[in-house]
């Protein structure tokens, strides 16, 4: 005897399927949203994506920069590429690395791991010194934060990508941000 699963959220009138279906030899049951998807082949359903924003890949000089928020400002307008390197390094970085995907809810990116200890309050900066793009003192709280793979080791500096979610952000601040999207995004993830 086969047997028909209904998922809860969904669940139709059992009395009236469990009499029509009597017929054909079937079973009639109920499950949970989640148990109907260990019943389907894993091979053939993905799981339901819960990030409410799109995720896009970016440009390859597109870089995020975590700092104190107490820390000097970063100068990109009307400045050499040496003079924005140097106003990175005195921000005192905390971590520093290219920006692998965003959405408007958050990003990750790569960075090399490093001593990193702060007590202060951190601000998440988005930098594409080329261009002279520059949004600064976003508030975001860490996602995730891990080692990579061995095959991104470069010379024994290990990579980590760290993944942080946008809090908190006035509109000037989301206006840049789409901004950005719009303009260093490369392809959909």
């Amino acid at each position: 005897m086969d047997k028909i699963y209904f998922v809860e959220d969904i669940q139709p009138d059992r009395m009236t399927y469990a009499g029509e279906l009597s017929e054909f030899d079937h079973d009639v049951a109920s499950v949970s949203g989640s148990m109907f998807l260990e019943l389907m082949d894993n091979n053939t359903v993905k799981g339901v994506e819960k990030r409410v924003h799109k995720r896009f890949q970016v440009n390859n000089d597109a870089f995020a920069l975590i700092r104190p928020a107490a820390a000097e400002k970063i100068r990109v307008s009307d400045r050499s590429m040496a003079e924005i390197a140097c106003s990175v390094y005195r921000s005192k970085p905390v971590r520093f690395g290219k920006i692998d995907n965003i959405s408007m809810g958050g990003l990750s990116f790569c960075y090399i791991s490093g001593e990193e200890r702060s007590n202060q309050s951190l601000v998440l900066d988005i930098l594409v010194a080329e261009s002279g793009f520059y949004l600064e003192n976003l508030t975001f709280k860490n996602i995730s934060d891990f080692e990579m793979d061995d095959e991104f080791v470069i010379n024994s500096f290990k990579m980590r990508l760290n993944r942080v979610q946008f809090e908190g952000l006035g509109p000037a601040a989301i206006m840049k941000l789409k901004y950005f999207v719009e303009i260093y995004r490369v392809s959909r993830v």
